[in-house]
């Protein structure tokens, strides 16, 4: 399973359009790395609620992937967010 990972690293008010948002593709063993030295990560799954009841990562968040432009208010801008 491929993780993707964007760093929402947003400050202040967001520019009209869409922001700029760092992005960069990880592991599996790189996000549990990522968590075994204690980074504050927050896992979001971008499937279909169906599928995130079926199984997800423990603490995940369900954002399916055509609803997150309109969700973007519940996704941290100032930590780690793991997209999968």
């Amino acid at each position: 399973m491929a993780v993707a990972a964007a760093a929402l690293a947003w400050v202040g008010a967001a520019p009209a359009g869409d922001p700029e948002v760092p992005d960069k593709y990880v592991s599996v063993d790189e996000a549990k790395a990522l968590l075994d030295r204690g980074r504050r990560v927050d896992f979001i799954d971008v499937r279909v609620k169906e599928q995130f009841d079926e199984r997800h990562i423990r603490g995940a968040r369900n954002i399916p992937l055509r609803e997150l432009p309109g969700r973007l208010a519940e996704v941290p801008r100032e930590e780690l967010v793991v997209l999968y």
